[in-house]
């Protein structure tokens, strides 16, 4: 009769296994949630830059801003559909973007995204440029 040798792992070695997984995963979640977060700041930002950049477009063509000596009224992206997807949103907090063309001479902006946490976390644009 011949013995063999014990087949598979002891019950205190898949607990170690486990044990070491679980530390692993509870570092690399919070990491992969701050990457994702600061991600999305980030798209934000272009997001603004690329509205200032359209703004900045319409002004070239047309010799001013759009809604220029209206008021300094919030206008939505419709305004400059012709230079910038009116679709874009701020990609964490889901908010629209608007813009404000301000100046004695109607000849500055502001653009932030239409909901208060995405102006206080990714900045806005004021006098053209812009602030964290």
């Amino acid at each position: 009769m011949s013995f063999r040798g014990n087949q598979g792992f002891t019950l205190i070695e898949l607990m170690v296994v486990v044990v070491i997984i679980g530390i692993l995963a509870a570092i690399a979640i919070p990491k992969f949630q701050d990457v994702t977060e600061s991600a999305k700041n980030a798209a934000c930002r272009s997001n603004l830059r690329n509205i200032a950049g359209a703004l900045n477009l319409y002004h070239a063509d047309n010799g001013e801003f759009p809604g220029a000596f209206q008021g300094h009224t919030w206008y939505g992206l419709y305004k400059i559909s012709e230079y910038v997807h009116t679709e874009m949103v701020c990609p964490s907090t889901e908010a629209t973007y608007r813009f404000r063309i301000t100046g004695s001479d109607y000849d500055l902006f502001k653009i932030r995204g239409w909901d208060a946490n995405c102006k206080r976390n990714h900045g806005m644009y004021n006098r053209s440029m812009y602030q964290p």
